[in-house]
């Protein structure tokens, strides 16, 4: 079997390798500024009175969702997008839950001193997590709430896995609420994988940050 190679066949090949390193790396440039105009956002909008709010980057173009006490609060927040360089639109997806918002405020409380945490690379609670997960409990059974389980990822690895395993671990967070008397119709968890960072994930600091499960009020039950 003859394995010789023509120059031409050399260097069209060469050439295709390089065309496709480089579209290797301006991909992850773009995922990378892309992660970065996300998290600017976020922090800017983070300062005004929501009870929580998430966004997504497509390109320049931001998702706001979340939800806040009133209009004033939501129309607030999507100028404030708007207004971060690099930004061309935002889309204001915020919900307005007025009383129920008691409820997020409780929740935000706790999940601010702590963190719902799992073992390493799996969706198994730690068992650490066992008396905050109770905290949370308590105040979904009292709350007259639609809730939703966020999980979340860092950047790092597959994106694919990373949603899969955010999934898993919201899923675990809400069989341990509903075993503990959290109302099955009232609770859902969806995993968002990497695509709703807080922070930077080029840094260690930041992948923490985006590491998380949140408790989010949809709205009341009626």
């Amino acid at each position: 079997m003859d394995f010789r190679f023509s120059q031409f066949e050399i260097f069209t090949a060469t050439g295709v390798l390089f065309v496709c390193l480089g579209f290797v790396c301006v991909f992850s440039e773009a995922s990378d500024i892309q992660d970065a105009l996300g998290a600017e956002v976020v922090e800017a909008v983070a300062k005004q009175n929501l009870f929580w709010v998430s966004v997504e980057a497509q390109g320049q173009n931001i998702v706001l969702t979340g939800a806040a006490p009133d209009y004033q609060a939501k129309k607030q927040a999507g100028v404030i997008a708007i207004g971060v360089g690099g930004v061309s639109s935002v889309a204001n997806q915020i919900a307005i839950i007025g009383e129920a918002g008691t409820c997020q405020k409780d929740f935000d409380d706790y999940l601010n001193d702590e963190r719902v945490s799992f073992k390493t690379g799996k969706a198994a609670l730690s068992e650490s997590s066992y008396p905050l997960l109770g905290l949370l409990a308590s105040v979904a059974r009292n709350c007259n709430a639609r809730i939703e389980i966020a999980g979340h990822t860092d950047s790092r690895g597959d994106a694919a896995i990373n949603l899969k395993l955010s999934q898993r671990r919201a899923d675990a967070v809400r069989k341990y609420l509903v075993q503990s008397g959290v109302n099955l119709d009232w609770i859902k968890a969806i995993g968002y994988g990497e695509t709703q960072p807080v922070a930077d994930n080029r840094t260690e600091a930041g992948r923490k940050a985006n590491r998380r499960i949140e408790l989010r009020v949809l709205g009341t039950t009626t």
